[in-house]
C-alpha cells in the first residue's frame, strides 16, 4: 500500500525512550511532540482520521499512550484500518 502525502509513515513517528511519558493519557501536544510531527500535523491527521481515535473526558481529547505505541508497531495504519484490527 502507498501512503500518500502528509500520512505518518512509522519511521517518523518512533518515539525516543527518553520522552516517553509517566501518564496513561497524553495531549494532542505531547502526542505530537512524542512522533516528531508539529500540533497542527497532529490535529490535520486525527481530522482525517489518519491516527488512532482519541479520548474524550469533558472538554479534554487525549490519547491513550499505550496504544499510540501499539499503532506505530502497527506500521500507523489509517483509523478505520486500525479500529477494525483492535
Amino acid at each position: 500500500m502507498q501512503q500518500s502525502i502528509g500520512e505518518p509513515r512509522p519511521e517518523m513517528v518512533r518515539a525516543d525512550e527518553r520522552s516517553c511519558p509517566k501518564t496513561l493519557l497524553v495531549s494532542a501536544k505531547r502526542a505530537a511532540e512524542l512522533c516528531g510531527k508539529s500540533l497542527r500535523t497532529w490535529r490535520s491527521w486525527d481530522a482525517g482520521g489518519l491516527i488512532p481515535r482519541p479520548v474524550r473526558i469533558r472538554r479534554s481529547t487525549l490519547w491513550r499512550y499505550d496504544e499510540l505505541q501499539d499503532w506505530i508497531e502497527a506500521g500507523c495504519p489509517r483509523r478505520e484500518e486500525w479500529e477494525a484490527r483492535r
